[in-house]
């Protein structure tokens, strides 16, 4: 199991102050990091150079900006927008330009899977086989894409926070919709799961181990980042309340693998960007110290 961040480590300060990935990337590397998650919602960004039509040279000069330093990425973040409301506008046709974009960039970069999120239809109330179809009808060209370029895509467990939604309820927020949707594309080399460990903490507290031995072999990517159990807060771990000795647990259970990769954008967005470096050191101290409990795998007394 090695250790990884997605480039996003560095890229937020106070408000909406975004600084460029290759930031990241070279105080990553200065760190000691060798493996990184390209996170291609950067193209979210108005000026971002994934909108422009020399994109696809901007994610080659990433790529060797990230060889200079000895790093490889294992896997991307797909941008991502609500589905059910915009697909049809002017706004959805330009993200679905975009996440094409960055699911033939996860490619070009040499990552094998790609992330991005299940949808919610709210308009179909609680039928959610009707959800479920919706889902399986708007990935599968996603996912036959993927397979053609030699990745996959890991679709990543949500929870319930969204306004609007009946009753709260967000489709794959429950490990058994994920599992169930993931197993009906039929495909387990392009179409697997990313397992959230924050956003699992947010549907109830001491289930991830459960939830990973659910998950089993579909396991495929992991964004590792704790909260308090309220809200999205993407810390370090051991800074929230998740239980990370059973989390390790529940991987060694299901024997992942695959990288153990941070997602804690949060943790340091309120650091001077001067001192944005003592996030990528610190998570890689915490990272040892995850890889050790997986690797000992000794129940607590």
């Amino acid at each position: 199991m090695e250790i990884s961040t997605s480039t996003n480590i560095c890229a937020f300060g106070p408000g909406r102050k975004r600084l460029p990935v290759e930031k990241s990337i070279m105080e990553c590397a200065q760190a000691g990091y060798r493996v990184l998650d390209i996170n291609f919602c950067m193209s979210l960004n108005p000026d971002s150079p994934m909108r422009g039509d020399r994109w696809k040279e901007y994610v080659l000069s990433i790529g060797d900006l990230a060889a200079r330093y000895g790093i490889r990425f294992n896997q991307s973040h797909l941008p991502y927008y609500p589905v059910e409301q915009e697909r049809e506008t002017e706004v959805g046709r330009e993200m679905e330009k975009l996440i094409r974009r960055s699911v033939e960039g996860t490619a070009l970069l040499g990552a094998r899977w790609a992330v991005t999120h299940p949808f919610t239809v709210s308009s179909f109330g609680p039928d959610v086989c009707a959800v479920r179809n919706a889902n399986l009808a708007y990935f599968t060209p996603l996912v036959d894409m993927a397979a053609g370029l030699g990745i996959g895509i890991a679709l990543e467990n949500d929870f319930e926070y969204r306004a609007g939604q009946p009753a709260g309820r967000v489709y794959c927020a429950g490990i058994a919709e994920l599992v169930d949707l993931c197993d009906a594309f039929g495909d387990d080399e392009h179409a697997g799961i990313c397992y959230d460990f924050g956003h699992a903490n947010l549907t109830g507290p001491n289930c991830h181990r459960q939830n990973l031995n659910m998950i089993s072999h579909r396991l495929k990517a992991l964004h590792v980042q704790d909260n308090h159990g309220n809200s999205d807060e993407h810390l370090l771990p051991f800074f929230g309340s998740i239980d990370w000795k059973q989390c390790m647990l529940g991987l060694r259970d299901i024997r992942y693998q695959g990288d153990l990769t941070f997602e804690v954008q949060e943790f340091g967005r309120y650091l001077p960007d001067d001192m944005k470096y003592l996030v990528p050191e610190l998570s890689l101290k915490v990272g040892a110290r995850l890889v050790e409990m997986f690797e000992n795998g000794e129940e607590e007394a």
